[in-house]
This record gives C-alpha cells, structure tokens and sequence, in this order.
C-alpha cells in the first residue's frame, strides 16, 4: 500500500482488564487485615482531616469512659464508707466529675454523628470520581465485555453506597476499640478476671457476623448479571428516548411485567440468603449471651462469698455492662466493615487498573498535522462474534481529500470508522499516520486529530453552547469559534432563537429545557464536529435526519467547509458520493472495490450494482 511504512518499533504490550473479570468468590477472614488497611488507605486519601478529628474524639470518648468508671468506683466506695455516713456535700465534687464526663461523652457522641455524615460524602465522591476515570481510561473494546460490565456495576454500587458504611463500620470500630481499651484497663484495675470473660464471651458473635456478611456478599456477586437486566428494563420504561416506540407498541405493561418477574426472583433469593444469615447470627448471639450470663454469675459468685466489696461489684457490673454495650457496638461495627470491605475489594481492584493501562500505553504524539492516513489489511472481530467484521481491509485518506465508504448494512464501515478513529485497534494489519503504525502512538493524540460524528450522535442534555464546544473542550470558552461552527452546520439561527439563546438547555427534561428536531440535532453534531478542527473528519450517516434540500446544500459545501482537511464519509446514499475523489465499497467486511464514481460504474460490479438499484426508485 502506498505511503505505508514499516514501523519503528513494535506496539507495546497493552494491559487488559481480563484479570479483573472474574471476582474472588472465596474471600477468607483472614483478608480482613488488608482489606481494612485498604478501606483506611481510601479514607485517608479523601478526607484525613475529617478522620483525624474524628478519631481524635472517639480516643477522647475512650478515655472518658475509663475515668467515668474509676471515678464511679470510687463514688461507690465513698458512698459505702463507715456504713454510707458520708454526707452528700462531701460527694457532690465526685458527683459533678461523673456528671461532666458523662456529658462530654454525649456532646462529642453528637459530634461524631454529623461530621461523620460529611466523611462519607467525601468518600463517596472520592471513589465514585476513581470509578469514573478508571471507565473514562478502559479501551473501547472493553464495553463490548459483559464481564467487565458487571465488574463496572459493582464498582459503581460500591463507589455510591458502601463508602458512607465503610466510614461507619470504620468509625464505630475505632471508637468501639478506643472505648473498650478504656474499659478493659479499669476492669483491670478493679478485678481482670472479668476482662477476660466479656472479651470471650463475643468471640462467636463476632464470628458470626462475619460470616453473615460473607453470604450476602456471594449473594450480590450471584446476582450481578440479573440485577443489570432488571435496571436495564427500569431504565427502558422510564427514559424519555425510548418513551415513545415503548407507548407506540403499548410495551408498558409487557416490559413492566418482566422487570416485575425478574424483580421477585431476586426477592425470592434474598429471602433465603437472609433466612441462613438469621441462622448463622441467631446461633452466635445464643452462645455469647448465655457466655456473658456465666460472666455475671461469676460477679455474683465473687460478691456473695466476699471476693468483693460491694463498692467493687458496683463498678465491676458497670464496667461489664458497658464493656458488654461496647463489644455490641464493635461486632456490628467489625461485621459491616468487613462486607463493606467485601464490595470495596470489587472497587479497588477495579480503580488499580487505571495506572497500570495508562503506564503500558505509548507516550509518542501523533503527528501534528498529518498529511496522510492509511490502513493496511485490516482485520477486526468483535469479542461477542465469531465472524469478523473487516478482513485485510485498506484505505488512504490524504489531506484535502473526500474519501467515501459505501456498502449494505453489516458489511463493516462503522467499525472500519471507529479503528480509523482510534477507537479499536486492529487485531492484524496496521493503521498509520504519515507511516507511523497507530499502535506506537499516544491514543489520545491520536483521537484528537479526529473529528468523528456517528450516526447514533449522542445528544447532550446540556446547553446549546456546551453540546458544540463539547468537540473541544479546551476551547469551550471560545463562544466566536461555537457560532461560526453553528453556522457552518446551518444551525446558528435556530440556536439563537431559543429562549436563552445558546445558553438554553437542551432537552425537555430540565426546566426551562427546548427540544429540538431531529435535523436540528443533527446540525448540532454536524457543529459539534466543526468546531474540534482536527485535520482528519470521520462523518458517519451525516444527513441521516436531514431533509433532501439541506442534504444537497451540505454535500455540495463540503469540500469549503473542510478545506484542508482529509474527510471520510460513510452513507449508504450512493447519489451523495458522487463527487468523492475516491469511493471504497465494502461487501462482508472487505473491501472489493475502489475508485471514483465514474470507474465504478465503468467497472459494473457491486457499487454498480447498488448504485442502479437505488436510482431505481427515484425513476419512473
């Protein structure tokens, strides 16, 4: 092929998500160290001045608590000294003391419970902006996985809900800790065996909350797939774009019936997931309660055979009963951070693969202004196919030059569009700028000397401005160079007509919202394209939604309106490419014919053959 060169260096090995798609089913208790390493690692990152005044108050309350007990005790044994003659004067400073501690306790509890709402928005929108950038980095290809869309989904629901309990697990475990330290060293103080009965006796409630947690999680990753039919059918029924074709084929209540179904199901299945965690928690409980009943018979014992004073008994039942309280509050803690810890595994492995793909991809710029580019004999399949979808196709697209690629529907030419445009990459042969293989380039510099309109063109509910300074968003606040593309695409006055002008939203969703046309919208995508200004122009089905009067006007402003620009344009309107320098045909994939209209139609082949079937219809 012409202007094709070998290239300098071989692509380099490009890192892939496949080691991610399967989750790790079988997560052991014993991951729990990591796991909470990580979720304090991802606090940390967001929000440590949140956490350090936080942890500072639970250490705060800790201590608090411990002198509150000892100071009880020893109010008690006052109380009980010399037969309780001790006048009340003489014990309202210790009174006061227990008191103020028992108030600050409760401020600093407050305090906690607010600020402890703002560290989790902080998370949430911390790991939800990781989410966002690790999908944004992911290659095209990728989407086309149904694995990686499941891993997406748990990433995201642990991005948007787990963050705030991983901070209240997170939270209460400190506080529970810091508390229970404090607790632990007056019980110590006062009799140590009964340290060691209380910790004991909420071992097999702890376990158990573990193990609960681990069946809900399995539960979740069970129901990945289903739970993304199930949203995928709400989103159908309420989205305003399908609204339509759904009221026009009355589908309402049939699609509303099988969300309805597969919605049961997972209630269905839930029920019993819950059923064996209620199980496993119930069974915990039981022995931890009848373990802390032998803790306080054990108190009992030791005051009625005079192991104790009364005044130690006192302060010993309230150190249990507190320490009890707290070893509660520590389980439920501990067993939510760890199924939290379940599903942030899910987002940080997800998020961990955003350095390693950005690290494996070349850094060498695309050339800055090219003067040609080629594809040589190239093949292409999509991961959900067998056949492929382009075979050892080839096409040059020089400056100044209007490429055109026709074929019947299926036979390869928006995916010869999207690896043109850097979107995939070839699976053999090459793509080249100026001769240099696209694979040992910057992708990114590579898309951005392309501006490429698909036919299925996104409508960006957003202003009229930003829907074309969307192509370039560096220049977005360039509103000159936003006209001149608007009237380029001939859409300028139907823009600035509306009631905010180019500031108007787009969309009859928002309030103050306008909707356009079909056409309109297209013209907008048509500007969109215009005002990215890249040497190279990929138009997909540009005049799709246009009428025959505007199609006309556009295809014969064409070549003014990218001069100095290589433009490859795919339709199936075959009266459209007439005027192309050179017209490629695809048939199954491959490229089985090539020139201008005139040899073409010289040649009799396939394009004649479509050419004259379509002119049948405008003819009498």
């Amino acid at each position: 092929m012409e202007n094709v060169l070998e290239p300098e260096a071989a692509p380099p090995e490009r890192f892939t998500l496949q080691e991610y798609f399967t989750p790790t089913r079988h997560r052991r208790l014993r991951r729990f160290p990591h796991l909470l390493r990580t979720a304090i690692g991802i606090v940390w990152t967001a929000a440590r001045r949140e956490l350090l005044f936080l942890a500072g108050l639970q250490l705060a309350i800790g201590a608090g608590i411990a002198i509150q007990l000892l100071a009880i005790r020893a109010l008690l044994s006052d109380l009980l000294a010399d037969g309780g003659a001790t006048s009340f004067s003489a014990l309202l400073p210790e009174l006061i003391v227990v008191s103020a501690l028992g108030a600050l306790v409760a401020v600093a509890t407050v305090v906690i419970d607010a600020q402890q709402r703002v560290l989790g928005q902080l998370v949430a929108l911390h790991a939800s902006d990781e989410v966002i950038r690790t999908a944004a980095a992911v290659d095209l290809i990728t989407y086309d996985s149904p694995e990686f869309h499941d891993r997406l989904q748990r990433a995201q629901l642990s991005a948007s809900q787990r963050p705030a309990q991983m901070v209240s697990g997170l939270l209460a475990v400190v506080g529970a800790g810091f508390a229970i330290g404090g607790i632990v060293v007056a019980l110590l103080v006062i009799e140590p065996l009964f340290c060691g009965l209380v910790l004991v006796a909420y071992v097999p409630a702890w376990l158990a909350t573990n193990r609960a947690a681990r069946l809900v999680y399995r539960f979740s990753v069970e129901q990945t797939e289903r739970e993304r039919r199930r949203m995928y059918l709400f989103e159908l029924l309420t989205s305003k774009r399908e609204a339509q074709e759904v009221r026009a084929f009355d589908l309402g209540e049939h699609l509303g019936d099988r969300h309805r179904r597969i919605y049961e199901a997972l209630i269905r299945d839930l029920r019993e997931v819950l059923r064996r965690r209620l199980r496993v928690a119930l069974a915990g409980q039981l022995v931890t309660a009848a373990l802390t009943a032998g803790a306080l018979a054990v108190l009992v014992w030791f005051v009625v055979d005079e192991r104790m004073s009364l005044s130690q008994a006192g302060a010993a039942a309230s150190a249990m009963v507190l320490l009890t309280g707290r070893l509660r509050t520590l389980s439920t803690g501990a067993g939510g951070l760890y199924e939290s810890s379940l599903y942030l595994e899910d987002y940080a492995t997800f998020v961990a693969a955003r350095p390693r793909i950005e690290a494996t991809r070349p850094s060498e710029p695309a050339p800055a202004d090219p003067e040609v580019l080629t594809a040589d004999a190239v093949s292409f399949t999509y991961p959900s196919r067998t056949r492929p979808s382009l075979v050892e196709a080839s096409l040059t697209l020089r400056r100044g030059e209007v490429v055109a690629l026709v074929g019947e529907n299926g036979s390869g030419k928006t995916t010869f569009a999207k690896l043109l445009a850097g979107l995939y990459e070839p699976q053999a042969g090459t793509i080249a700028w100026d001769g240099v293989d696209a694979a040992t380039l910057d992708p990114r510099s590579v898309r951005s000397r392309v501006a490429v309109i698909f036919q299925d063109f996104v409508r960006y509910l957003l202003s009229a401005h930003d829907n074309i300074a969307l192509g370039d968003h560096a220049r977005s606040g360039d509103g000159g160079s936003v006209e001149e593309a608007a009237r380029a695409a001939g859409i300028h006055d139907a823009l600035g007509s509306l009631g905010h002008g180019y500031e108007t939203l787009l969309g009859p969703e928002h309030f103050g919202g306008s909707d356009l046309s079909g056409g309109q919208w297209q013209r907008v995508a048509l500007a969109r394209a215009f005002f990215r200004d890249a040497p190279v122009v990929i138009l997909d089905e540009p005049t799709a939604s246009l009428d025959p009067r505007a199609e006309a006007a556009l295809y014969e402003r064409m070549r003014e309106l990218y001069a100095g620009r290589g433009v490859l344009l795919i339709t199936h309107r075959f009266g459209s490419v007439r005027t192309a320098d050179r017209i490629y045909v695809l048939r199954d994939g491959r490229v089985v014919e090539r020139g201008s209209h005139r040899e073409l139609m010289d040649a009799d082949g396939h394009y004649a053959e479509l050419f004259r079937l379509q002119a049948s219809s405008y003819v009498d």
